[in-house]
């Protein structure tokens, strides 16, 4: 039933109340048929005075022509029962010579001989017509009996036990059926009142801000259920806004925090070593040069970290748009591996550019500027963790209407954790890398975010050999 619809759990009902009270009322009919023929002193059948005509006829035709003289008629009242059964005696020619009825029903001989040995219903009433033959067989005349097959006439004497047993036997389907539907009634509304006491509660919940629940399983019939399943819906998905909007907020809280600290640690040594030129400087001009060098890395450090939010503002706008264009790689990787050679010629380290796959004359479509962000940061990642001395290599190829690109040092390599979180925001390494600061942990942030709105992705892994390999992929851009 919980499966079903309100309209078919009604009908079912309704069809189950009508059949009950069928058969229940058939049940009571049956019982007070049998009642009646079996306690006749309470309440007699409807037949009760039928059942005695051949008893009162046989006695009346066994007097025979004695019958019509009014000597008779004494003794013949005492058999029938006048309350039941009415008579009258006529002669031959049909006329009335006694009886409890005025009416005639012959008003000819040849009416008489018609009707012999007949019976007619006259006004709901029952009339026979006997034969009373003379002492040679000849007919004498007819005698007449009407009786009324009623139950109510057959307990004339006693109305009030008649009344009660029509009203209850017409009654009985009528109360049948307002005792099943009251039980059905009762019954669906004890199925129904728990979903609906649920989805009450539930609504109840929500408004006050507890999510913590679930509405799985209700039941009641098929709209309870749909209706519980869509309610469940709306709830796990307010449920997961909510909870969306608190990682938001308190991813929020993270990034302020982490931008105070970032920023404090350069502004703090600016800071300190501004203090000390105020202070000291004419008396040690030998540190002015030491000074203003750690207070340029400072300022770059920070508009460095500027930088980097700024882009990832632009990147996390939901109106954030790529601008590709159509153009030639060669010549742009080529640009930055020149860039590249200075920055690792100062930390003594070796770069090499391998474009092998790359065709020279092919054009792609992508956005130059963030791929120049792309690489910036993989290569500034690079050069912090390789030692002098060692070896950055880039290979870049062109398939399948991708660009790849790796990038590989001679490096420590990553940590388990450092895999498992490099992408995060303001992720910036384990312990065992933890001495090598002066980054805000968005970088590689950045590479991931910018693949993937070229619609590529990116992957680290460590090299069998030792040192960090990180690959990009960047899907080409359809012309607009």
């Amino acid at each position: 039933m919980n499966k079903l619809t309100f309209r078919s759990q009604f009908g079912v009902a309704f069809l189950l109340v009508l059949l009950l009270s069928v058969v229940c009322s058939i049940a009571v009919w049956g019982a007070s048929t049998y009642y009646i023929f079996t306690n006749e002193k309470v309440v007699r059948p409807a037949n009760y005075y039928e059942k005695q005509i051949p008893e009162i006829a046989e006695y009346a035709l066994g007097l025979k022509e004695a019958l019509l003289t009014p000597a008779a008629r004494t003794a013949l009242e005492k058999r029938i029962p006048a309350a039941g059964i009415q008579y009258q005696v006529l002669d031959a020619q049909g006329k009335f010579r006694y009886g409890t009825m005025d009416k005639s029903y012959i008003s000819s001989k040849e009416e008489l001989l018609s009707k012999l040995n007949t019976n007619e219903r006259v006004n709901g009433k029952i009339v026979l017509f006997y034969p009373v033959t003379d002492a040679q067989g000849g007919l004498a005349g007819v005698f007449v009996l009407r009786y009324d097959l009623s139950l109510v006439t057959s307990n004339a004497d006693q109305p009030m036990a008649t009344f009660l047993l029509i009203v209850t036997n017409l009654a009985a389907p009528f109360v049948f059926i307002m005792l099943f539907t009251f039980l059905f009634a009762r019954r669906l509304g004890t199925r129904l009142k728990p979903p609906v006491s649920r989805l009450t509660d539930g609504a109840r919940r929500i408004q006050q801000g507890d999510l913590d629940f679930t509405l799985a399983d209700v039941g009641g019939s098929k709209e309870l259920a749909e209706l519980a399943s869509a309610f469940e819906e709306m709830r796990r998905a307010l449920h997961d806004s909510l909870t969306a909007q608190w990682n938001m907020e308190q991813h929020r809280r993270d990034m302020v925090a982490a931008i105070t600290h970032d920023l404090r640690t350069p502004l703090t040594i600016i800071q300190g070593h501004v203090d000390n030129l105020l202070e000291g400087a004419a008396q040690r001009p030998d540190r002015l040069p030491r000074y203003l060098r750690t207070i340029q890395g400072n300022t770059e450090r920070a508009a460095r970290l500027l930088d980097e939010l700024t882009t990832i503002s632009d990147i996390e706008r939901p109106d954030f748009t790529l601008s590709p264009a159509a153009s030639n790689p060669l010549p742009f990787f080529e640009r930055k591996r020149d860039d590249y050679k200075l920055l690792c010629e100062s930390k003594q380290v070796a770069l090499l550019l391998d474009t092998d796959g790359l065709l020279p004359d092919q054009p792609l479509r992508i956005d130059f500027l963030r791929l120049e962000q792309i690489m910036d940061n993989l290569m500034a990642n690079s050069l912090r963790f390789t030692p002098e001395g060692g070896e950055i290599r880039w290979r870049i190829g062109y398939r399948d209407g991708r660009l790849h690109f790796e990038v590989e040092d001679t490096g420590r390599g990553f940590s388990v954790n450092d895999l498992a979180h490099l992408f995060e925001q303001f992720y910036q390494g384990d312990t065992s890398r933890s001495e090598e600061k002066g980054h805000a942990g968005l970088g590689l942030y950045i590479v991931k975010k910018l693949a993937e709105k070229h619609g590529g992705d990116v992957a680290a892994f460590n090299r069998p050999e030792g040192g960090a390999r990180i690959c990009v992929t960047l899907k080409e851009m359809a012309s607009a």
